[in-house]
């Protein structure tokens, strides 16, 4: 059975959702706030961190010192990963994933931000399908304006991959279906789009939250326990479907 843990002042909204999830989800016994001084409760549930009300760099800041008392000290990659479902329906589900604590990761790093993405897609759409990864700049010509640090990347890891599964482009190409056949682009559209840089990350995110028509469900992998970055402008609806989500395995 899992529990909500709730960082920060838990709203209306934020309860409604649980709520709401618990009518859904036979496996959520309910929710209590996070205690004092980093610790988990003592109990047999498993929790489901929940960021509520809270800044967000508080809220990395409790998470970062719960996983460092869970992983005994060893190192763990905290990576920052959205999901965005399109209303309309027209363009299946996608990640959109980057570093959530290292501005500007390196190679080995972003090794690890993309095998958590890459875990999150299976957790959530299943094993049977092997995803297809874009590495993507954000705008130019990829072959001469990508980071060299991505593109060396790319270069030393294509092969762990499945062929096809792992490229580099552009972003417009990664997302869209039209504007693949127009470059006669063979290949599915991206399910993973990973960039080289949170700051690219965020402008990428917020372009799509606010302009598109897109529902983004942001979660934090890498920790022992699976953790819900809600945004601050999250729709109970949104809300609900993040926790969802989250408790699904």
């Amino acid at each position: 059975m899992k529990k909500i843990l709730c960082f920060g002042d838990v709203c209306e909204k934020h309860e409604k959702a649980i709520k709401n999830a618990m009518r859904e989800c036979g496996n959520i016994v309910g929710w209590e706030y996070a205690p004092d001084g980093d610790k988990l409760p003592n109990t047999d549930d498993e929790f489901i961190l929940m960021k509520c009300d809270i800044h967000s760099d508080d809220f990395l800041r409790h998470i970062i010192a719960i996983n460092k008392k869970l992983n005994n000290g060893e190192k763990f990659y905290l990576t920052h990963c959205a999901i965005f479902f399109d209303r309309s329906g027209n363009r299946p589900p996608f990640i959109l994933t980057d570093a959530a604590c290292v501005p500007m990761p390196d190679e080995s790093q972003l090794t690890h931000i993309v095998q958590n993405a890459v875990k999150l897609f299976a957790q959530i759409f299943g094993t049977a399908r092997v995803p297809f990864i874009s590495l993507i700049s954000a705008g130019g010509d990829t072959n001469t304006k990508i980071a060299p640090m991505l593109h060396e990347w790319f270069a030393a890891n294509a092969g762990d991959f499945p062929t096809g599964t792992l490229r580099v482009e552009q972003l417009d190409v990664a997302l869209d279906a039209d504007i693949r056949a127009e470059k006669h682009l063979i290949g599915k559209i991206a399910d993973i789009i990973v960039v080289d840089n949170i700051n690219t990350g965020n402008a990428i995110f917020k372009s799509l939250s606010v302009l598109g028509n897109w529902e983004p469900l942001c979660f934090l992998m890498g920790g022992k326990n699976t953790i819900i970055l809600n945004s601050r402008g999250a729709t109970e609806e949104t809300l609900t479907h993040n926790i969802i989500t989250a408790c699904k395995n």
